[in-house]
This record gives structure tokens, sequence and C-alpha cells, in this order.
């Protein structure tokens, strides 16, 4: 049965890797959005539920910037894992990598808090409403930066 499921996973693998480079990234990407876009929902719904429960009475704004620090911390990781292998297929330096892949991130994150909370004050959205807001404009950013810089191959 292990053979089994190991040949079908090669063979998916093997027909993984004909998809173009752009479509990869869709494909990984969209999975990676949409991990990240629903924990950060569920962090924003469990954590106004204990501001409320705690009558912190904290703005949503605030509880939605807390919701965004956790999910970046629970999702940069798998994300890096899934671009570095399932996108690029890098064999490069790891850490190096993983490195500059957080840089990415950090950078990415620093649009975005302020992104997600001026669209929340702006026009009343739930941090899940501006997020897809935000997706369309980070999506393009983080391709750009991943292929370039991140997971850049090095010429020999």
């Amino acid at each position: 049965m292990i053979k089994l499921i190991i040949k079908l996973y090669l063979w998916a693998e093997n027909l993984w890797f004909t998809f173009p480079e752009k479509l990869r990234f869709l494909l990984v990407g969209g999975f990676n959005t949409v991990l990240a876009w629903s924990i950060l929902a569920t962090l924003d719904w469990s954590f106004g539920k204990i501001n409320a429960a705690a009558d912190w009475n904290l703005p949503s704004i605030w509880v939605a910037n807390a919701a965004l620090i956790v999910q970046y911390i629970i999702t940069i990781n798998i994300s890096f894992m899934t671009m570095r292998y399932y996108v690029f297929r890098s064999h490069g330096n790891i850490f190096k990598e993983w490195i500059k892949a957080w840089s990415v991130y950090i950078f990415i994150y620093l649009i975005n808090a302020p992104s997600m909370s001026f669209l929340m004050w702006l026009f009343n959205l739930k941090a899940w409403q501006a997020q897809g807001i935000y997706l369309v404009f980070s999506t393009i950013i983080t391709f750009i930066l991943h292929k370039y810089y991140s997971f850049r191959q090095e010429k020999a």
C-alpha cells in the first residue's frame, strides 16, 4: 500500500512540474492565501470574542492587527516550504532562503497592517474583507519578490 501511495505521489509530482511556474505560483499561492485568510478570519473572530468576554473594549482594528501578527507567524513557514519546493524548485541554501523569505514577508506585513487598518477604518470593513481587497496587490508583489529575491538561483 505504501509503495502505491509513493508511486501515485511521484506521478502527481512529475505532472505538477510540467505546469508553468506562474501557474504553480497561482495554485500554491492560492492554497497559502486561503489558508492564511482563513486563519486570520478565525483568529480575528476568536480574539473579538475574547475581547468582548473580558470587557476590554479594544478597538476592532487592534484586535484585527493582533490576529494578523499571529497569522503571519503561523503561515510564513508553510508558505516558505511550499513556495520553495512546489513553485520555484529551489536547491539553494535553505537557511539563507528562509531568511530572505522572512524578510519578504516582514516587508509585506509592513504594508499589509496599515493597509488593512486603513481599509477597516475608512470603509468600516471586517478584517477578512479588508484582506480580500489587499490580496490583489500582495499576490503580485509576493511573486516578484520571491522569484527575484528569495528563491533566485545564483549563477555558478
